[in-house]
């Protein structure tokens, strides 16, 4: 098999599992379930109508949330705050989130980097040894900024030489913050708006952001970045 060929294939792979997500939101959006998850008071007695299911449930939409974004993230961890507390609340939300975050990421892993030869003509190389801390330090700090879309991060990172270990590392540390702040908010649904809560958490998110985005700036005006990434012509297959 040629690279032509198996780039084909692996893109064929990749189309076919972007379809299937398609599918199973477009199954979702039908049978009414993005309508329940929206209803937080509907979505919350429903939870607990289905006992242990109720958790597994939780944890399979956070994961989906990731691989798809329209499915409401937040309004899954939310509610899952106000049915199991705190803690288990953010463990459910956690495990989900993590897990989607891996799947994403392995996605896009299948895909490798020829796809930017394929779709830009040109390559991006990194230093696979030099740069993995970097990668790994820059994924936590994104996940500790709302304002950085996780999901996009997670598939972004699959075409990076980042070792899945440090990205699955990253991802779980980072994640537990948020995790814990919406279960948390989950828990107050009663006594706050979501329109302001969510205003909160996007301002708190361009706070932090804004000077990650300035260090980052400083790191490449001073040359810390030399060496690590260079951008060359390929050849298109």
């Amino acid at each position: 098999m040629n690279i032509k060929q198996y780039f084909s294939q692996r893109l064929m792979y990749f189309i076919l599992i972007i379809i299937l997500l398609t599918m199973v939101f477009l199954g979702f959006k039908s049978y009414g379930v993005i309508d329940l998850i929206l209803d937080t008071e509907r979505f919350k007695f429903y939870l607990l109508s289905i006992g242990f299911w109720g958790a597994l449930l939780v944890i399979a939409l956070m994961a989906f949330a990731v691989l798809f974004k329209f499915l409401p993230s937040a309004a899954v961890a939310l509610a899952a705050g106000a049915v199991y507390g705190h803690t288990w609340g953010t463990i459910y939300i956690i495990i989900g989130a993590w897990a989607g975050a891996i799947i994403a990421f392995l996605i896009t892993r299948l895909l490798g980097n020829n796809i930017l030869c394929q779709l830009s003509g040109y390559r991006i190389l990194v230093n696979e040894e030099k740069s993995q801390s970097w990668l790994m330090w820059g994924l936590l700090v994104s996940r500790f900024i709302p304002a950085i879309p996780y999901d996009l991060v997670s598939y972004a990172m699959g075409l990076t030489p980042l070792k899945l270990w440090r990205f699955s590392l990253a991802t779980l540390i980072g994640v537990i913050p948020t995790s814990f702040f919406l279960a948390h908010v989950g828990g107050e649904l009663a006594h706050t708006s979501f329109d302001e809560m969510l205003s909160g958490m996007m301002t708190a998110g361009l706070v932090l952001l804004l000077p990650f985005l300035l260090i980052m700036y400083l790191f490449y005006r001073f040359g810390k970045f030399k060496n690590l990434f260079s951008v060359s012509r390929c050849k298109r297959y």
